[in-house]
C-alpha cells in the first residue's frame, strides 16, 4: 500500500487556519502546491488552494504528558477533484499571499482569491484563450525621442545600475521635483533590468496614469509591454494574464492589483507617486501596495524602486534611518523653473460684493488671460470634507480634538462637535476660541458648481469636467484627456484624479478653488494629503516652453500644509508634521490597526465595538487612553486604544458604523493575535465587521 499524503488548503473564507485532507491516489501527480481544488467544507462543497502536501500519519499517535497514551487520529475528508493541470500561483505567490493574509488580517485564501484574476477564481475554461497567449500583444510602438540625461538624473541612474547589479538590492526612494524626470529613469530601469535577461513591473496609483504611461512606455518597450487593470474584460485579462505567466512579456504596467503580476524571472518593481493613497485597497484584505511590493522584492532579491515629488511620510522617515536609500532629484529637466504660485486669502473678500462666489478676481483675471493666449488651464477642487466642520470666518481656525489633534466633526441633529477618533464631544461655541470672533460658517459645494460658474462666465470657453461621475464608462478617462491634449477643450476641471502625473505641455495656469477643504477632514493624515495635493497640482503647470502660474484659494493662508506648498518645500514641510505625529503617537512612530463595526441595528453595532473594545483590554493588557494631560500621556501604556467611536460617515448605506482603534509600537506584530481575537468572539446576527491594518483613511 503506497504511503498517504494529505494537502494543507486554504479556503476563501475569513478563517484564521488551513484544513487538512487526504489526496486519493489517482490525485497524486497533480495535487501540488498552487493548484485549485474541490474540498467537502461543512455541509457543501467548494473551491480551496493547496498550500502545502506533506505525509499522512497513519493509525494513532502518542499524546503529550510524562506517560503519553496513544490516541486515534481524526480521520480527514479526501480531496473531491484537482481542477488544474498546472499550478495557478507559483511558490513565490503563495509565500507572498501568506504574508499578506498573516500583515493584514485576513485568511491566507482570501489573500490568495485577492491576488487572482476572476477568471481562475470562478474557474473559467479557457483553453481556447491559450494559443492566443502565446503570441505578443498588439501594442502600438512609436519612436522614442532622443533623450540626453542631465547631472542629477546621470548620477541617481548610476546609483539605480549598481542597485540593479546587486544580488540583495535595498529599497530604493527617488525623491524628485514634479518635471524632474523620474519616467525616464523608470525606463533606463526597466531597459537595464531586460538586458540582464529580467522582467518588471511599474505600478501607478490610477488607470487614467495607466493609460498615459502606457503610451510613454510603448514607445519604448512595444509588444514586450502588458498593461494589467481592473476595467479590463475577463477575456482581456485572462490574455493578459498568461502573457505575463508564460513570459510572452517582461514589462508590467498598471495600478495596485499588478504588484500579484505571476512575471517570472523579475528584477525590478517600480511604484510611481509612492505617496497616493490609491495604493491601498478598501476590501478585504485591506493591503497596502508599497508594503506587497517591498516583501515581494526582499523575498525575489528585486530592486524596488519608488518615486514621487511628495514622498508619504513612512517613507521619507524609512530613507532617514537608514533603512531605505534615498535619491534626490532636486531640478526639474531642461532647467525648467517651478511654477511660480499665489496664495489668494479669500478672508479678502469676506463681505464684498463680487461675481463670483467661488472664483476670487485674481483667478478669473487669469483664467481670461489664458483663454486669450489659446493655453490650457486646470482647475482643481478637492471635494472630500465638505459641511462636515465648521470655521471661524475671520482667522479661519477649525475646531480640533486636544487628544487626536483631528478636526472637530459638527453633527447637527445634536449641535455637538465630535471626534470620531476618541469619541470627545463639545458644544458648538458662540465665539471662535482663537481670535473671539463671534461666528462660525458651514459651507460646501461640487465640481458641477465649479463647471456651471466657469460656463457662465466664459461662454465661449470650451469646458470638460473629469470626476467620479464622467468617467464610469470604459475608456472615459482617455477620452476626455486626448481632447486636453490635443487642446480641444480649454479648461479641464476635475477632483483629486487630475492632480497627478499627467504632463500637458500647453498648461501654464492651474487652479485650486478650495485648497482648505482637505484640511477639515477629521483625519491625522489631512495635513499632509493637502500638501502633496498642492504641490501635485502645481507641478502640472508649465512644463512646456512656457512658465507656469498656480492660483491656490484658501481660507487658511497660514495653515503650514498650503505655506509649504506654495514654496514647493516639501523639506521643511516633512520636518514640522512628524514633530506633530511623533507627539500625539501616529506613523510613521506607530503603527494602526483599525476594526470597523457596522450595522442596520444602531445598538446592537455599538454593543458590539464595545465588546471588541473590552476584549482587546483583557486580553491585549490595554487601557483607554483618555489622558487630558503631557504627563498623563507620557504614562500611556505600550498599546493604546481609541473608542469605540462613531466615524465620520456614520450611517452610510443604511449602516450604523462604528470603530475601535489600536497606536502600536513598530516593533510588535499583534495583527495575527488580534485577527485571532476578533475571529473567535461571538459575533450578533446582523453585525459585519472588518480589521485594517496601517489604515489610511479613517472615514
Amino acid at each position: 500500500m503506497p504511503g498517504l499524503f494529505k494537502a494543507q488548503v486554504a479556503v476563501p473564507l475569513p478563517i484564521p487556519t488551513v484544513f487538512s485532507y487526504l489526496i486519493p491516489e489517482p490525485f497524486l501527480p497533480k495535487a501540488i502546491p498552487g493548484v485549485r481544488v474541490t474540498v467537502p467544507f461543512r455541509n457543501t462543497e467548494i473551491t480551496g488552494y493547496i498550500v502545502a502536501v506533506e505525509p499522512q500519519s497513519t493509525g494513532v499517535a502518542e499524546s503529550g504528558g510524562l506517560h503519553g497514551k496513544l490516541r486515534r487520529l481524526p480521520v480527514l475528508k479526501s480531496l473531491l477533484a484537482v481542477l488544474d493541470d498546472q499550478p495557478v500561483l507559483s511558490s513565490d505567490m503563495l509565500q507572498l499571499t501568506k504574508w499578506v493574509g498573516e500583515y493584514y488580517g485576513s485568511s491566507w485564501g482570501e489573500a490568495i482569491e485577492n491576488a487572482l484574476p476572476r477568471w481562475v477564481k470562478y474557474g473559467k475554461k479557457v483553453e481556447k484563450y491559450i494559443e492566443k497567449a502565446k503570441l505578443k500583444s498588439a501594442t502600438p510602438a512609436p519612436l522614442p525621442r532622443d533623450y540626453t540625461l542631465s547631472e542629477e538624473q546621470e548620477n541617481a541612474f548610476r546609483i539605480i545600475g549598481k542597485a540593479l547589479a546587486s544580488k540583495h538590492p535595498r529599497p530604493m526612494l527617488i525623491y524628485g521635483v514634479t518635471g524632474s524626470g523620474k519616467s525616464e529613469l523608470y525606463i533606463r530601469a526597466i531597459r537595464e533590468t531586460l538586458k540582464q535577461n529580467r522582467a518588471a513591473i511599474c505600478l501607478v496609483p490610477e488607470i487614467a496614469l495607466t493609460e498615459q504611461l502606457q503610451r510613454f512606455f510603448a514607445g519604448h518597450f512595444g509588444d514586450n509591454l502588458e498593461i494589467l487593470h481592473s476595467k479590463m474584460t475577463d477575456g482581456e485579462r485572462f490574455l493578459t494574464w498568461k502573457r505575463i505567466e508564460m513570459g510572452t512579456c517582461n514589462v508590467v504596467l498598471g495600478p495596485r492589483s499588478a504588484v500579484f503580476a505571476p512575471i517570472p524571472n523579475l528584477g525590478l518593481i517600480i511604484m510611481d507617486e509612492e505617496h497616493e493613497g490609491s495604493y491601498k485597497q478598501e476590501t478585504t484584505p485591506r493591503y497596502h501596495a508599497r508594503e506587497v511590493a517591498a516583501c515581494r522584492a526582499e523575498h525575489e532579491g528585486v530592486l524596488f524602486l519608488m518615486g514621487t515629488a511628495t514622498p508619504s511620510l513612512e517613507s521619507m522617515a524609512l530613507a532617514e534611518q537608514g533603512k531605505i536609500d534615498r535619491v534626490n532629484l532636486t531640478e526639474r529637466i531642461d532647467q525648467k523653473a517651478m511654477p511660480k504660485v499665489e496664495v489668494i486669502d479669500l478672508k479678502r473678500y469676506e463681505g464684498d460684493k463680487r461675481p463670483s462666489l467661488l472664483f476670487s478676481p485674481p483667478l478669473m483675471r487669469e483664467i481670461e488671460t489664458n483663454l486669450k493666449n489659446r493655453e490650457g488651464t486646470m482647475l482643481l477642487l478637492n471635494r472630500r470634507g465638505f459641511s462636515t466642520s465648521i470655521r471661524c470666518p475671520k482667522c479661519g481656525k477649525v475646531e480640533e480634538c486636544k487628544l487626536c489633534q483631528v478636526s472637530l466633526t459638527f453633527h447637527q441633529e445634536k449641535n455637538l462637535l465630535l471626534c470620531h477618533y476618541c469619541n470627545y464631544q463639545k458644544k458648538v461655541p458662540n465665539v471662535c476660541g482663537e481670535c473671539k470672533a463671534p461666528m462660525l460658517r458651514f459651507m460646501g459645494f461640487g465640481t458641477e458648481k465649479v463647471e456651471s460658474e466657469i460656463a457662465r462666465f466664459f461662454p465661449s470657453a470650451r469646458i470638460a469636467r473629469m470626476d467620479a461621475d464622467t468617467t464610469q464608462k470604459k475608456d472615459s478617462h482617455e477620452k476626455i484627456l486626448e481632447k486636453f491634449r490635443e487642446q480641444k477643450i480649454d479648461i479641464l476641471i476635475g477632483t483629486q484624479m487630475i492632480a497627478k502625473g499627467f504632463d500637458f505641455p500647453h498648461v501654464t495656469l492651474v487652479g485650486v478653488v478650495l485648497a482648505d477643504v482637505g484640511l477639515r477632514l477629521p483625519d491625522f493624515r489631512s495635513s499632509e494629503r493637502t500638501f502633496q495635493l498642492l504641490t501635485q497640482f502645481a507641478g502640472r503647470a508649465g512644463r512646456g516652453l512656457k512658465p507656469g502660474r498656480v492660483i491656490i484659494q484658501t481660507w487658511m493662508a497660514e495653515h503650514p500644509s498650503i505655506r509649504f506648498a506654495q514654496e514647493h518645500d516639501f523639506l521643511n514641510f516633512y520636518a514640522h508634521e512628524k514633530r506633530c505625529r511623533e507627539e500625539f503617537h501616529y506613523p510613521p512612530y506607530r503603527s494602526l490597526v483599525n476594526i470597523i463595526i457596522r450595522s442596520h441595528d444602531e445598538k446592537k453595532a455599538y454593543l458590539f465595538a464595545r465588546e471588541i473594545r473590552d476584549a482587546f483590554k483583557s486580553e491585549l493588557s490595554i487601557t483607554n487612553s483618555f489622558a487630558t494631560d503631557r504627563v498623563e500621556q507620557a504614562a500611556r501604556p505600550e498599546v493604546e486604544i481609541l473608542g469605540p467611536a462613531p466615524l465620520p460617515f456614520y450611517k452610510l448605506r443604511g449602516h450604523f458604523r462604528w470603530h475601535v482603534m489600536l497606536k502600536i509600537p513598530k516593533d510588535l506584530q499583534l495583527t495575527p493575535k488580534i485577527y485571532a481575537l476578533l475571529m473567535g468572539l461571538k459575533k450578533p446576527s446582523a453585525v459585519a465587521f472588518q480589521l485594517d491594518v496601517d489604515p489610511l483613511n479613517i472615514l
